[in-house]
């Protein structure tokens, strides 16, 4: 859980932007490398877009959106 700010971690039960990384995730878009970098960091982690926070029982919770743009086959 990074801050939408500063992009430092935070620790449990404060809220910030959820990012992920494993073999499991994508490793980008097709033909397009500038949405990819925008997604995927350096480091390789995929920032979700999602706003949530880590509980002290180590549960996930999404309470909101960086961005509040929802797209379905491509219109928004």
């Amino acid at each position: 859980i990074l801050d939408t700010e500063t992009g430092e971690s935070l620790p449990h039960n404060q809220a910030g932007e959820i990012c992920i990384r494993g073999p499991e995730i994508m490793k980008g878009y097709i033909n397009d490398p500038e949405s990819t970098a925008a997604t995927i960091d350096e480091e390789g982690w995929l920032h979700t877009g999602d706003v949530g926070y880590i509980d002290d029982d180590e549960e996930i919770f999404i309470v909101d959106r960086v961005k509040e743009i929802i797209k379905y086959k491509g219109f928004q």
